[in-house]
């Protein structure tokens, strides 16, 4: 009697080790993704950091000479966007007044793993604002 209990748990140990198995692949899989997409945000938070300080650096010279540290908008806009033009992969929006210039970006980062759960790509964002100072 306990020989044939002992056979039909034949392989359970092996079938619960494989569904483990499997699990933590997922699990490792969305940990490599994730960590994948920070490192992309950290990326896009340093382009639209940049792209707006190169955006308000275009100070309008007439309310200088008027003792006023005003933007240029049209030229702080264009400014902006040239540096997120010029990254490749990354889409973005920048805006200018007066005050600030702000530039939103976004980049689809590709998945390692998580394909295989029907995530192809992961899609990040960044903003960033900036306004000139007095010297």
């Amino acid at each position: 009697m306990m020989l044939g209990r002992v056979r039909s748990e034949e392989g359970a140990v092996l079938v619960a080790g494989l569904l483990l198995t499997i699990a933590m692949m997922f699990v490792i899989g969305f940990a490599v993704d994730v960590g994948r997409a920070f490192i992309a945000r950290r990326d896009l938070a340093s382009i639209a950091d940049q792209a707006v300080l190169t955006g308000s650096q275009a100070i309008d010279l007439a309310a200088l000479h008027d003792g006023r540290v005003v933007l240029d908008p049209a030229l702080a806009r264009a400014d902006a966007m040239r540096v997120v033009g010029a990254e490749p992969g990354v889409r973005g929006n920048a805006t200018a007044g007066d005050q600030t210039v702000s530039v939103t970006i976004t980049r689809r980062v590709k998945t390692i793993l998580l394909p295989l759960a029907g995530v192809p790509t992961i899609t990040v964002s960044a903003h960033a604002t900036a306004s000139p100072q007095q010297p």
